[in-house]
């Protein structure tokens, strides 16, 4: 029985996704990237928002606690 390591199987699966990546349709040439819009987060928003994540998890943590 063969066996088949993980490296062989991610080369593979890579040599793959490459082939698909470059695959272009005859006589289309290379595509433009698409443009988008990206906000941006300034770090008081940033820790704003890890802040209320955290709470919420605690909060969550808290009333579980005190169910038990």
């Amino acid at each position: 029985m063969k066996t088949f390591s993980i490296a062989a199987a991610a080369a593979g699966i890579s040599a793959f996704a490459t082939g698909i990546a470059h695959a272009t349709v005859a006589g289309d040439g290379p595509t433009r990237p698409v443009v988008t819009a990206v906000p941006e987060i300034s770090a008081l928003e940033g820790t704003a928002a890890i802040a209320a994540l955290a709470a919420i998890v605690l909060l969550t943590w808290e009333r579980r606690r005190r169910a038990v």
